[in-house]
C-alpha cells in the first residue's frame, strides 16, 4: 500500500442541489455505556439536581415505586447485592437488555446485551466505568463457564450480579436495567445527541438469503445530531468489528450524552421522563434521597473526572463456541485502573518532583524503629518525610503505599523503593490531612533499606509516526468550489493511511445545518481516524475539551480520555477543524499534533 492516501478522481465529485442533504465524494474500493442514559434523563425528573420542590419529590418516589416492582426477580436481585455503607463509593450495575426484567415477575428476562460497572467515588471526586465484552468467557455461579452475557438469561439481574461480583472481587450495591425502546425513548426526548461517527456504518439484509442476516444499519461518518433509532444501532453494532470498538462506541456516546444532557432543564417535559423510566427501567434503588444524591454526584462531576475502562482479551473458541478469553491478570489489573483511574488533563502531566511530596511513614510490622528508619531513607532521596510514629496495628505482611487524590504518580515512585510486593491504595479525603500527599504503612516486607537507586534513563521523546502528501490538496479545492466551505487539509498523515471516504454534508436534516466535511481515513491495523471541517463556532462537541495548549500562533483544544488523546481541535474565521484518533487511540499524541500543524 503507498503511503500516500489514495485520492477519487473527477468523476466521483457530486455537486447536488440544497433539497440534498449530504454530497459524497467516495474513494472507490480496492477489490448496539449504553445503559447509563437512564442516569442522565432521570436527572430531568428532579429538575436538573435540586430546582424543583415537593412537587417533583413525589413524582420521584412514585416513577420509583414503579420501576422497582414487588417480583422475584427484583426481590433475588436486592438479595444479591451489598449494602451501600455511607461515606463509600457505590457501584452500580448498568444492564441493557431487550427486555425490562421483572416487570411481570416470571417468564423470560431477556438478554443482556450490554454490562457496564459504575463506580460513583464521592469522596475522591470521578466517577469510573468498567465494561464487559458480552462474549466475555467466564464462569456463571450454578451454571459453570460461559458467555457473560448468558447469565442474565440464566438468571436475570441477580444471576448477573452474583458473575460480576465472583469476576472483580468487587461489591455491587445497586443494579439498573433499561430496555432497547427505553434506550431510543429517552434520547429522542432530550432531542438527540451530537456525537462524531468514526466510519460508515451499513448492513442491509437481503429478503429470503438467509446469509449473514442480523440488525440493519445505515449510519454515515462524521459529526451529525443522532436520533434514538440510529444511537440504539451505533451503540449495539459489532458485526464486522469487535466488542471493544463496540465498547468504544458506547462510553464515547454515554460521555457525550452525559455533557450534552446537562445542557437541558426543560420542567414541562419532566413527567414525559419520568414516563419513560418508569416503563422501561428495573432497579433497586427505592430511596429518594439516595437516587437524588446519586444523580447530583453524576451531573455534576467534572467532564475529566470520568474514567473508562474494559477487560479486553483474544478471540477464542470454547465448546464450538465463539468467545472473549482473558486471564486473571488482565482483569485484576483492569479492576484496578477502575478503582484508581488516572486523569491527565491538557497536556502530559508534569514529572512528579520528590521534594513537593509530603509523606507520613507509619510502623506497621512491629519493629523498632522501622518508621523513623524509612522516613530518614526517604529524605535521603529528597523526599518530604515525616514518621507518623505506629500505625493502628501491628503485624501488616506488605508495605502499603496510599495517596492522595491526584498523587498517584508519587506514590508509585515510592513504592518502587520498598521493592516487589509493595500494595498502591487510595486514601479517602475524609482520612487525608491538610498537606499530606503519601502515607507509608511498612510492613514486614521492609527489610530495613530502601531498593538500590538506579541510573535513570533519558527516555527518547516520542516522535510523530507521518508521511508528508499533497494529494488531498486538489480534492479540497473540489468540494470547496462544490460548497463554498472554507477547507484547510493536512498535508501529513499517519504511515499507511488510505482514505476511505469523503463527504460534504450539511450537519442536520432538511439541508439547512452548517456545512460540513468529513475524511475517514484506514490504518494497516484496520481501524479508522478522521479529519472533520464543520461551519459552526460553536458545536456541542467543543465544550467537552480538557485543556488548551497553544502552539505555532494557534490555540488547539484538546480531548483526553484518561491519558489517551481522543481528538485535537482548533478553530479560524469560525469554522472548527479537528482530528480523531482512532477508538483504539492508535495514534500517539505526537502523531496527531503533526497531522494538526501540518
Amino acid at each position: 500500500m503507498s503511503d500516500d492516501p489514495g485520492v477519487p478522481g473527477s468523476d466521483d465529485v457530486q455537486v447536488d442541489d440544497a433539497e440534498r442533504p449530504a454530497r459524497w465524494f467516495r474513494v472507490p474500493r480496492k477489490r448496539r455505556r449504553w445503559p447509563w442514559v437512564l442516569m442522565w434523563a432521570a436527572l430531568f425528573i428532579v429538575g436538573a439536581g435540586a430546582g424543583l420542590a415537593v412537587a417533583s419529590y413525589q413524582l420521584v418516589g412514585s416513577t420509583l415505586e414503579k420501576a422497582s416492582p414487588d417480583t422475584k426477580l427484583v426481590q433475588d436481585a436486592q438479595a444479591a447485592v451489598d449494602p451501600d455503607v455511607p461515606g463509600e463509593p457505590v457501584n452500580i450495575l448498568l444492564i441493557g437488555s431487550d427486555k425490562r426484567a421483572g416487570a411481570e415477575g416470571v417468564g423470560d428476562p431477556g438478554r443482556s446485551d450490554s454490562l457496564i460497572l459504575l463506580r460513583m467515588d464521592g469522596d475522591r471526586g470521578f466517577i469510573s466505568m468498567l465494561s464487559f465484552p458480552r462474549d466475555l468467557y467466564v464462569d456463571i455461579p450454578g451454571a459453570g463457564m460461559d458467555r457473560i452475557n448468558s447469565a442474565f438469561s440464566r438468571g436475570g439481574p441477580a444471576r448477573t450480579i452474583e458473575t460480576i461480583k465472583k469476576l472483580t472481587g468487587e461489591p455491587i450495591n445497586y443494579f439498573v436495567n433499561i430496555d432497547f425502546e427505553g434506550f431510543v425513548r429517552l434520547v429522542d426526548q432530550v432531542g438527540g445527541v451530537y456525537l462524531d461517527v468514526d466510519r460508515e456504518y451499513f448492513h442491509e439484509n437481503v429478503p429470503g438469503d438467509g446469509i449473514d442476516d442480523y440488525e440493519e444499519i445505515d449510519l454515515k461518518p462524521g459529526y451529525q445530531r443522532m436520533s434514538g433509532v440510529d444511537a440504539l444501532d451505533y451503540v449495539r453494532y459489532r458485526h464486522t468489528d469487535s466488542d471493544f470498538a463496540r465498547i468504544a462506541r458506547q462510553q464515547a456516546f454515554l460521555s457525550e450524552l452525559k455533557r450534552q444532557t446537562n445542557r437541558f432543564g426543560n420542567l414541562p417535559e419532566i413527567p414525559a421522563y419520568a414516563s419513560i423510566i418508569a416503563d422501561n427501567i428495573t432497579t433497586n434503588v427505592r430511596s429518594v434521597p439516595r437516587l437524588l444524591g446519586i444523580l447530583q454526584q453524576a451531573m455534576t462531576t467534572d467532564k475529566d473526572r470520568i474514567a473508562r475502562n474494559s477487560i479486553s482479551g483474544n478471540p477464542a473458541m470454547r465448546g464450538g463456541a465463539a468467545v472473549v478469553d482473558t486471564t486473571r491478570g488482565e482483569i485484576d489489573a483492569t479492576v484496578d485502573a477502575w478503582l484508581n483511574p488516572e486523569f491527565e488533563e491538557g497536556a502530559a502531566a508534569a514529572v512528579v518532583s520528590p521534594n513537593e511530596v509530603q509523606v507520613e511513614v507509619l510502623n506497621g510490622n512491629g519493629r523498632l524503629l522501622d518508621a523513623e528508619k524509612a522516613t530518614d531513607q526517604l529524605r535521603a532521596r529528597g523526599y518530604d518525610a515525616i514518621s507518623g510514629g505506629n500505625a493502628d496495628s501491628f503485624g501488616k505482611p506488605e508495605t502499603v503505599v496510599a495517596y492522595a487524590d491526584g498523587q498517584r504518580e508519587a506514590a508509585k515512585n515510592i513504592a518502587a523503593l520498598f521493592g516487589p510486593g509493595t500494595v498502591l491504595s487510595a486514601l479517602p479525603r475524609s482520612q487525608t490531612p491538610d498537606g499530606l500527599d503519601v502515607r507509608v504503612t511498612v510492613g514486614e516486607s521492609y527489610d530495613g533499606e530502601l531498593v538500590a537507586k538506579k541510573k535513570a534513563k533519558k527516555e527518547p521523546k516520542p516522535t510523530a509516526n507521518v508521511v508528508d502528501t499533497t494529494s488531498l490538496v486538489p480534492l479540497s479545492k473540489r468540494i470547496q468550489k462544490a460548497t463554498g466551505l472554507k477547507i484547510m487539509v493536512p498535508t501529513r498523515v499517519p504511515t499507511g493511511s488510505e482514505l476511505k471516504i469523503v463527504r460534504a454534508y450539511r450537519v442536520n436534516t432538511g439541508g439547512e445545518g452548517p456545512q460540513a466535511l468529513k475524511m475517514v481515513f484506514r490504518i494497516p491495523q484496520g481501524t479508522y481516524w478522521g479529519y472533520q471541517v464543520l461551519d459552526w463556532a460553536d458545536p456541542p462537541l467543543l465544550e467537552g475539551r480538557t485543556g488548551v495548549v497553544r502552539s505555532g500562533g494557534r490555540e488547539y483544544s484538546t480531548f483526553y480520555d484518561g491519558k489517551n488523546l481522543m481528538r485535537l481541535a482548533w478553530q479560524k474565521d469560525g469554522v472548527t477543524y479537528w482530528i480523531s484518533n482512532t477508538l483504539d487511540y492508535a495514534l500517539s499524541d505526537a502523531t496527531m499534533y503533526a497531522i494538526a500543524k501540518s
